[in-house]
């Protein structure tokens, strides 16, 4: 430091008295944190651990597109479920008959774009806690391969996903087969 630099220093400090260290709070004291604080803490610790688990539990931005899944067409519904289902889930699930949390329309992406919006979706979705979302991929009337792409798409993710108990194509008040209501696994 220069010694004009020093000299602007200790005439800015001049007025300045140094803090009595007796008087220092600790920025944390466990003994009187407060219960709304506990109450912060632990979510935030839940929310990490729930957040490591999914990242443990799937890779969202992995699909292993060498698993064969038969191809579907425009107008055949979608239904999937894991072992241990109940029958009560799966009727509401293919009725329609809940609140969608969440919903991601695909129309417009390239099938790149459509299986990283897909996966981070998925993952979001569970990091909120919600069980019932919803993705709308279209009929594929657009497609130049005789299957609708992005409907396969989104078949062959929803099944590797292990985040996903179920899914079903939608009611035709809700989209049809143009659409696919998931039932995501609870924490």
């Amino acid at each position: 430091m220069s010694e004009e630099d020093n000299s602007l220093f200790l005439e800015a400090m001049q007025d300045v008295t140094p803090l009595n260290e007796t008087t220092k709070q600790p920025l944390y004291n466990q003994g009187k944190v407060s219960h709304t604080q506990k109450e912060v803490i632990k979510r935030v610790k839940r929310k990490q651990k729930v957040y490591k688990t999914s990242l443990e539990t799937d890779n969202p931005h992995k699909l292993d597109k060498a698993k064969h899944v038969t191809k579907v067409t425009t107008f055949e519904s979608l239904f999937y479920h894991q072992k241990g289902i109940r029958l009560q889930e799966l009727s509401k699930l293919k009725k329609g008959d809940f609140t969608v949390q969440a919903v991601l329309d695909l129309h417009g992406l390239t099938i790149d774009q459509a299986e990283i919006e897909s996966l981070d979706f998925i993952h979001r979705a569970y990091q909120e806690y919600f069980r019932y979302i919803r993705i709308i991929h279209g009929k594929g009337y657009n497609s130049d391969d005789s299957y609708p792409a992005l409907k396969n798409l989104v078949n062959q993710i929803l099944r590797q996903t292990k985040l996903v108990l179920a899914f079903s194509s939608t009611p035709e008040k809700d989209g049809g087969t143009g659409a696919v209501n998931i039932f995501l696994k609870s924490h």
